[in-house]
C-alpha cells in the first residue's frame, strides 16, 4: 500500500504547476495594483476583487500542491480540481469582459497551460486517499478532476457575470 508521505513529493510537474499558478498569480496583482487600485479609477470593485482573490488563490493552491507535508497529500485532489476551477472560470470571465489585450492573452495563455500540467500531475499521481475516500489515479482520476473542475468553473462563471458589468 502506497504511504501518504510518499506521495507528497516535489516533482517537475508540480513545479511547473507551481511556477505558473505564480505566474497567473503575478500578473493579476499586477492588474489589481496598475489598473485597479493606482490607476485611472475606472476599474470596479468587483475587478479588482476578483484580480485579488486569484491572487490568493493561485499562490494558496500551488503552495498547497507543492509542500511535500504528508497532511497536505490528502487534499491534492481537491486542489488540482479547485485549480482548475478558477483558471477556467478566469478564462471564460476574461472573454465574456471582452477587455482584450497582451496582458490578458498572457495570463489565459498561462491558465490553459496550468490546466494542462494539473491533468497531468493528476494522471501521474496514482490514486490517492483523500477526504472524500479513494479517488482514481491515472487517466480516469485525471479525467474526472478535470471534468469537475470544468464544471464547477463554469458554475462560478456564470455566478460571477450579473456582477460583471
Amino acid at each position: 500500500m502506497e504511504n501518504t508521505e510518499t506521495r507528497a513529493g516535489i516533482s517537475p510537474v508540480r513545479i511547473g504547476i507551481a511556477l505558473l499558478a505564480l505566474g497567473t498569480a503575478g500578473i493579476h496583482l499586477y492588474l489589481f495594483l496598475i489598473e485597479g487600485f493606482l490607476g485611472n479609477g475606472e476599474m470596479l470593485p468587483i475587478y479588482q476583487l476578483l484580480f485579488v482573490g486569484n491572487v490568493f488563490a493561485y499562490v494558496t493552491l500551488a503552495t498547497a500542491l507543492l509542500l511535500p507535508l504528508s497532511p497536505l497529500a490528502r487534499v491534492h485532489s481537491f486542489v488540482r480540481v479547485v485549480l482548475i476551477s478558477i483558471a477556467v472560470a478566469s478564462i471564460a470571465s476574461y472573454f465574456y469582459v471582452g477587455v482584450l489585450d497582451i496582458v490578458g492573452h498572457t495570463a489565459k495563455a498561462i491558465e490553459v497551460l496550468l490546466i494542462l500540467l494539473v491533468t497531468v500531475d493528476a494522471a501521474t499521481s496514482g490514486a490517492e486517499e483523500d477526504l472524500a475516500g479513494r479517488f482514481a489515479g491515472g487517466a480516469t482520476g485525471a479525467a474526472v478532476q478535470l471534468v469537475i473542475g470544468v464544471v464547477i468553473g463554469m458554475v462560478m462563471f456564470l455566478a460571477l457575470t450579473p456582477f460583471m458589468i
